[in-house]
C-alpha cells in the first residue's frame, strides 16, 4: 500500500430530480474538482435508491452512458472512481458498485451479493466478491448490507485488502448497527475501512449520512454529519503495518473454519 488520499462524496441522489439537477452531471463536477486519487460516492449513486419499480427505464449496462459521462471526468482528473448504479446484463439488473481507473476505462464492477427488503425482487444478487489492485493498494469492495456478513469481510481479508469501501443507503432507522459495524469490519480486516454513505430523504426513507473513515484499529478518523457534503483524507501505510504488528489477527485467522457439531 502507498499513501494516497481518498474523497468520500456524500451525495443526496433522486430520481424525480429536475432535468437541471442530473445525478450523473453532479458526481462528474465532483469528481472534477477532486484532487484526491480515489473519489467514492454512494450505492445507487447515480439514480436515487427507490427505483425498484423504474429499473427497465434506468439500468444501464457497463460500459454505457453512465460510465463514458464520469470516465470522461475520472480521466480529466486523473482519480479513480467508485460508485453505485443499477447495472443491466443478460443476467438481470444488479445493484452494482463500478470502479474506473484513473484513464477512465470501467476495471471493476461488483455486483452486492446480500440484497435487503424489497432489493430481492428486484436485483439479481452477485456471486463473487471483488478486489482492485489500484496503484496505491488493494481495495475491496462492499455495498450497504453487505457490511452485517462477517463472511464478506472475511473473505475480503484473506484476499489481502488494504482497504474496503462500503457504498451505502443506509438509514436512520438503521443508524446505531452503522456505527457498530464499521469499527468492527475494521478490526476484523487489519485494514482501514471507508463507509460512504447517502444523505436526504427519499420516498418517506430518511437516509443518516455519517458517512465516517476508520482506522485499522477501530479508531474514527473522519466522521460526517447527515448532510451532503465531501470530506477528504489521506490513508497511511505506516497505519496499517503498525497495527498488524500489533495485533496478528489478519495471519492467524483459519483458511477454513472448524467443523460445529451441537451436542
Amino acid at each position: 500500500m502507498n499513501r494516497f488520499a481518498v474523497d468520500v462524496v456524500q451525495f443526496d441522489s433522486r430520481l424525480e430530480t429536475d432535468d437541471d439537477d442530473d445525478p450523473v452531471e453532479r458526481m462528474a463536477d465532483a469528481v472534477a474538482s477532486s484532487e484526491a486519487e480515489l473519489i467514492v460516492f454512494p450505492e445507487l449513486a447515480t439514480t436515487g435508491y427507490h427505483v425498484f419499480d423504474a429499473l427497465d427505464d434506468v439500468a444501464e449496462p457497463v460500459p454505457g452512458p453512465t460510465t463514458d459521462v464520469l470516465g470522461a471526468a475520472a480521466a480529466d482528473a486523473e482519480s479513480h472512481v467508485l460508485f453505485g448504479m443499477p447495472v443491466r446484463s443478460c443476467e438481470g439488473v444488479s445493484n452494482a458498485a463500478v470502479w474506473l481507473d484513473s484513464d477512465g476505462a470501467v476495471r471493476a464492477q461488483y455486483d452486492k451479493r446480500h440484497l435487503w427488503g424489497d432489493e430481492r425482487t428486484a436485483f439479481t444478487p452477485g456471486e463473487t466478491y471483488v478486489a482492485v489492485d489500484a496503484p496505491f493498494g488493494r481495495v475491496g469492495i462492499q455495498v450497504c448490507y453487505d457490511l452485517n456478513f462477517p463472511a464478506a469481510s472475511a473473505a475480503l481479508a484473506r484476499a489481502e485488502c488494504d482497504v474496503v469501501v462500503n457504498l451505502s443507503a443506509w438509514t436512520v432507522r438503521m443508524e446505531r448497527d452503522w456505527h457498530t459495524l464499521l469499527p468492527a469490519r475494521a478490526v476484523e480486516q487489519g485494514a482501514y475501512v471507508v463507509g460512504c454513505n447517502r444523505a436526504g430523504l427519499e420516498a418517506g426513507n430518511s437516509f443518516c449520512g455519517q458517512s465516517t473513515v476508520i482506522e485499522p484499529d477501530g479508531a474514527t478518523v473522519v466522521k460526517m454529519g447527515d448532510a451532503p457534503g465531501r470530506v477528504s483524507v489521506t490513508l497511511d501505510p505506516g497505519v496499517v503495518d503498525a497495527e498488524r504488528a500489533r495485533n496478528p489477527m489478519r495471519t492467524d485467522r483459519p483458511t477454513v473454519d472448524a467443523d460445529l457439531t451441537v451436542q
